[in-house]
């Protein structure tokens, strides 16, 4: 029997397969297709949680996607907030791993440490394309981490009329360091700001990705036509600023509800909102339900993350890699 090869592909490999930002929110858009065709399978997420904000977390994350994809794959990966502060690490390290859907043989193993990042923020970015008003000029970013960095890249991508950027974090230097190095990579103005507060009064789009265990965004900041996306700890805003928005969206209702943690799941099972508010972005992006159709509409977005997501980017990146040949060739047995 002869031995199986797979691609090793480590993060330098990856990010030199020049997949980008604008190929993160097609795989994104395509792994919604799919799933309103029928075309995946998406098991929940199972989480190891040994405590969010004081240890970490561990998240596997399998799926299938048919059609044009044909593959199978899981996503392990570890969120650990304390680790740059106290560790000097990446507060999150993670692997993918692709599979043939017809043999099950690995095709690829691959750090998605940056990939998860940049998937995280080409839902935002796809999102934005269907949900945002399309003549949005003022960002806040609320979190201002290596996600808020991939955030502002795709709402870039999906709305390049974007001029200004207002962004807070809790700590004043991240602030700053994302406002200079923003403002140098996409040429606008992004200015570090003292309060959640300063950054969000009279934005365009809201984004937050904090670890956050309390509400930082009012219901009262948010301005008639805003995007607000919310991908951090999905525990970022006051209940009213759901409550009062003209469109409740999420990524997929069923993989929020397992979940348990996210505001929209907390909110439905304590009758605070009805089921029939709650959209699937997928029916949006697909036209079978009617998105935003007013510029002075309100939109709350909380996507968790779907497997399937990484799935298509990660064929993607698979792809590019095998035709460039990048990467490192090695055998499952070893014989």
């Amino acid at each position: 029997m002869k031995d199986i090869e797979f691609i090793y592909l480590n993060q330098r490999d990856v990010i030199a397969t020049g997949v980008d930002m604008a190929v993160a929110i097609d795989a994104v858009e395509d792994a919604f297709r799919h799933h309103m065709a029928g075309k995946t399978i998406l098991p929940f997420k199972t989480v190891v949680d040994l405590g969010e904000i004081e240890r970490g977390r561990g998240n596997a994350m399998p799926g299938y996607v048919g059609g044009d994809y044909e593959a199978l794959g899981i996503k392990w990966i570890a969120g650990f907030p304390q680790n740059p502060r106290k560790n000097g690490l990446p507060r999150a390290t993670g692997f993918f791993i692709l599979n043939d859907s017809w043999t099950g043989v690995p095709l690829s193993v691959m750090d998605c440490t940056w990939l998860s990042a940049l998937r995280t923020g080409a839902v935002t970015g796809a999102g934005a394309k269907v949900l945002a008003r399309q003549d949005s000029e003022s960002v806040a970013i609320i979190g201002a981490g290596v996600q808020g960095r991939t955030q502002l890249e795709a709402l870039m991508v999906a709305l390049p009329g974007i001029r200004t950027v207002r962004a807070f974090d809790i700590n004043m230097e991240t602030s700053k360091k994302f406002a200079v190095d923003m403002s140098e990579q996409f040429g606008i103005d992004v200015t570090a700001v003292d309060s959640a507060k300063e950054a969000v009064v009279d934005a365009d789009i809201v984004v937050t990705v904090t670890v956050a265990n309390e509400p930082i965004v009012k219901d009262a900041w948010l301005k008639p036509g805003s995007y607000f996306s919310a991908v951090g700890s999905y525990q970022e805003e006051e209940f009213e600023a759901v409550i009062n928005s003209d469109l409740i969206v999420v990524d997929d209702t069923e993989t929020v509800l397992h979940r348990g943690t996210p505001v929209i799941a907390l909110m439905l099972n304590n009758n605070m909102i009805t089921r029939d508010r709650v959209l699937d972005f997928g029916d949006l992006l697909t036209g079978v339900k009617p998105g935003r159709t007013s510029d002075e509409q309100r939109v709350f977005f909380s996507p968790i993350g779907m497997g399937i997501h990484d799935i298509c980017l990660c064929h993607k990146v698979y792809l590019a890699a095998k035709e460039k040949g990048i990467g490192t060739r090695l055998q499952l047995f070893g014989t």
